[in-house]
C-alpha cells in the first residue's frame, strides 16, 4: 500500500529570538538558526543553519524575512555577512528599500 508524504509547510513554523544567544531560531527536529551581533542602532547577520533535511523548503528564507523584517521594524542597520541573507535581501529588496543594508561578504 503506498503512502503519500504529508508535504512540508512553513506556515506553522515559529521563530523565536533569543536575545541571550543573539540568535533568531525555528525548532523542528533540531534548531535552524541565524546567528546576529546587535549593536546600539546596528544588526549584523552573522551566520545561517538550517539542518540538512530542512533544507530548501523555506525554512530559511523564514529566518530571512524575520531578521530583515526585525531590522525594519526596530530601525536598525544591517551589516549582513552570511551569503545566504545577501541572497535573500537581494530577491526581496523592493520590501526592504527603506532599511540600510550593507552587504560585508569577504
Amino acid at each position: 500500500m503506498l503512502t503519500r508524504a504529508r508535504a512540508f509547510s512553513t506556515q506553522a513554523l515559529k521563530v523565536v529570538n533569543n536575545v541571550a544567544k543573539q540568535q533568531f531560531v525555528v525548532t523542528l527536529q533540531s534548531e535552524a538558526t541565524l546567528d546576529y551581533d546587535l549593536k546600539s542602532k546596528e544588526i549584523t547577520f552573522i551566520h545561517t543553519e538550517v539542518p540538512k533535511e530542512f533544507q530548501g523548503k523555506g525554512v530559511g528564507k523564514l529566518l530571512g524575512q524575520y531578521a530583515f523584517d526585525y531590522a525594519r521594524d526596530n530601525d536598525l542597520d544591517v551589516i549582513c555577512k552570511c551569503h545566504f541573507l545577501a541572497k535573500y535581501y537581494k530577491d526581496n529588496i523592493k520590501q526592504y528599500k527603506n532599511l540600510k543594508v550593507n552587504l560585508d561578504l569577504d
